[in-house]
């Protein structure tokens, strides 16, 4: 039997059962098979909250749960306690179920049972199925792919990361075999490890989304239509790649998608999921958009625009308002433009030196955290409050392309760089697993971060909330990127890092990790990724810091601005917001769009030594100059010792020659390498050199 004709029948069969208990005044049977997740260890009030006790909740009163969980249970008859053997077992045969729901793998998945016994389990489990499937009741089995187990456990890096991955293959493997259901329950939990009282087992609300998701799978009742996060009046797709429009509907509705006049139909899966896909498209609009469900009514986007997507994230200086911008006021004034549409997210509770009220406590998870505003392409409270750079970026973008252009800003303040990123990829290196399990004063967190964290929630308990911190690792990515990562983009724009300069190799660590992590979740490798250089502040490290962004212009297909030239002493805000916007542009028109236009400052390519003075070259150093017509500013030389000195430098035809009467057999360069720089070296375009240094270079 394969997977299709399985699902049919499973259909046909609950409706024939479904309509016989009616008749009969009799109760659909569905007993709960499983392990602690299914019993409810660790819930609070298990006899009531844990999860089977929930469904039959959802459920009602046309059917009975029963709850037949063991602590510990495998599937794997050779396991160190099958669920084979406990009585158990044999009690929910004698219950004479209608439908049972399996979740097992969670302690097979241990080292004292996977290695041994793994060829064993798909035939266990199949065997399983149809122990349950011989019985006079007939019942139809649904199986499900594990809840998460998170990276905590001390066997996770021993081999229970790849051993929870092959299970989980392995029930999809199942349930093709078998023509049986699989529902997943590691999506959406993995997003909410604040619902879990442990490293194995959900508490309540945890235990809640588990029910929620077997009930709609059973019930097929998903709430009616709906649509994506982004969707909705002024919309801008993505032009030049397939329009995929998608949604959620009740299982098996169907679905009438009709834009600009070409209609499209499909069924919705038996998971509540549908998808129609058009030709590429090439820019303009407005088109209208009309999504028709057969069961649920319709929903109409009447202007839908073709054009260029961005996503602008990072933290402070990325989300810093239009409004406060240096000429905020004159570009509100003169600069907008209807053909640009924005959509911000933004964060309910702001990690600013203050303590989290109850209701900011409340939204500090993966679904609350973020408030939309919906697109909006005019001169509004949205426009004002928008991210600067981000709207700077749009505007000259717009002007050179002549497309509508859409840009969502989703930065949050003092943001850190790992809270961006996956726990799928935080979990693969020893270091990233020790910053997701160890949130508290972690020594490779900046203190003041760590001591912002502490006073925030410091009212959790006594409010008796969960909650997780905007800065903790995987907290925004689980609730700013996550929900958009089907909405094809053209690139994303970064300024972020101010929170980690202290810490710059781990930082570059993490900034790979999170392009390759983004890249992979919005299945696009070569994805744009322009980020803002930091700028230049008293703050210790900021020069080693920008130097270490410069060098990650590795990473293929990323582009940096640099902004050192207008930064200040002492505020981490600088207001000359739109320059840097207008840098991200060049960069994305040069670098994403092929178009001929400048957009970088020097960029240091290689030193050669002459005797006792160091020849620097760049790239993009056409027209090389400083920017006061004076000499070179804070550039220094060293020996094989790398004890810096002040230098002396000359321009000739576009190559820096630095030397000092102090070094003798000079090697190494550094410029721009103060935390506040007035480093001036520039080109004939007027872009700035980045900060930069030949260590690591030849050593």
């Amino acid at each position: 039997m394969n997977y299709f004709n399985g699902i049919m029948l499973r259909i046909v069969y609950l409706l024939i059962l479904l309509v016989t208990f009616s008749m009969q005044s009799q109760k659909l049977k569905v007993a709960c098979v499983g392990n602690s997740v299914t019993y409810g260890t660790r819930v609070e009030e298990r006899e009531r909250n844990a999860y089977p006790e929930q469904l039959q909740e959802l459920l009602g009163n046309d059917y009975e749960v029963a709850n037949f969980g063991y602590p510990g249970a495998t599937a794997l008859k050779q396991g160190h306690k099958p669920y084979w053997d406990n009585p158990i077992f044999e009690e929910s045969k004698s219950f004479q179920p209608n439908l049972v729901v399996i979740h097992l793998g969670l302690n097979d998945q241990g080292n004292n049972n996977w290695p041994a016994h793994k060829e064993e389990f798909i035939s266990d489990y199949l065997d399983l199925i149809q122990e349950y499937r011989n019985l006079p009741s007939s019942p139809e089995v649904i199986i499900c792919k594990m809840s998460p187990s998170f990276s905590g456990h001390h066997w996770f890096e021993e081999g229970m990361r790849e051993n929870y991955q092959e299970i989980q293959a392995k029930i999809d493997t199942i349930g093709k075999q078998a023509g049986a259901a699989v529902i997943d329950l590691q999506d959406p939990l993995y997003r909410f490890p604040e619902y879990y009282a442990d490293d194995l087992h959900p508490a309540k609300e945890g235990a809640t989304i588990i029910a929620n998701k077997i009930y709609h799978f059973i019930s097929e009742n998903y709430d009616g239509l709906k649509l994506p996060l982004l969707y909705g009046e002024n919309m801008v797709f993505q032009r030049n790649v397939p329009l995929v429009i998608n949604g959620t509907a009740n299982a098996l509705d169907d679905i009438t998608v009709r834009f600009n006049g070409e209609a499209k139909r499909t069924k919705v899966s038996q998971h509540g999921q549908w998808k129609v896909t058009y030709p590429a498209k090439e820019a303009g609009g407005p088109y209208k958009l009309n999504i028709k469900s057969k069961e649920s009514g319709d929903a109409s986007i009447s202007k839908v625009y073709i054009g260029e997507v961005w996503l602008a994230s990072g933290q402070s200086n990325m989300d810093f308002m239009l409004s406060k911008e240096l000429h905020g006021s004159t570009i509100l004034k003169d600069s907008t433009n209807s053909n640009i549409f924005l959509f911000s997210m933004d964060g309910k509770a702001h990690p600013s030196n203050h303590t989290f009220s109850k209701e900011e406590l409340l939204n500090c998870n993966a679904k609350d955290y973020f408030r939309s505003s919906g697109w909006s392409n005019n001169p509004d409270s949205i426009m004002e409050n928008f991210s600067a750079i981000a709207y700077s970026f749009a505007y000259n973008l717009q002007k050179e392309l002549k497309v509508p252009i859409g840009i969502v800003c989703n930065a949050v303040g003092g943001a850190t760089t790992q809270s961006w990123i996956s726990r799928e990829a935080m979990e693969t290196t020893h270091e990233t697993i020790s910053l997701l399990n160890d949130t508290n004063l972690n020594p490779l967190v900046q203190p003041w971060v760590s001591e912002r964290k502490v006073k925030n929630l410091s009212n959790m308990k006594d409010f008796g909330v969960k909650a997780r911190h905007p800065f903790d690792p995987t907290m925004l990515f689980d609730a700013g990127i996550y929900p958009i990562k089907d909405f094809p983009i053209k690139g994303v724009l970064w300024y972020q890092g101010e929170s980690n300069a202290e810490r710059e190799e781990l930082h570059s660590k993490l900034f790979k990790m999170l392009v390759a992590d983004w890249r992979n979740h919005w299945n696009n490798p070569d994805l744009a990724f322009n980020f803002v250089q930091l700028s230049s502040i008293e703050r210790p490290n900021w020069g080693v810091f920008r130097d270490s962004q410069r060098r990650l212009l590795s990473i293929p297909n990323t582009g940096m601005a640099v902004s050192s030239d207008v930064g200040h002493p002492t505020n981490v805000h600088p207001k000359a917001k739109w320059i840097l916007g207008k840098r991200l542009s060049n960069i994305a028109l040069a670098k994403n769009y092929g178009i001929n236009v400048p957009y970088s400052g020097p960029l240091l390519d290689f030193v050669n030594v002459k005797s006792k003075v160091l020849e620097v070259h760049f790239s993009h150093a056409e027209g090389l100059r400083t920017s006061d017509g004076k000499a070179v500013l804070d550039i220094e030389i060293a020996g094989t010792d790398k004890v810096f000195v002040k230098a002396e430098a000359q321009i000739d035809n576009n190559v820096l020659r630095i030397w000092s009467e102090q070094i003798k057999n000079p090697r190494y360069v550094r410029y721009g390498y103060s935390s506040y720089t007035n480093g001036n070296l520039i080109n004939k375009h007027g872009f700035p050199a980045s900060t930069f240094s030949n260590l690591g270079m030849v050593d």
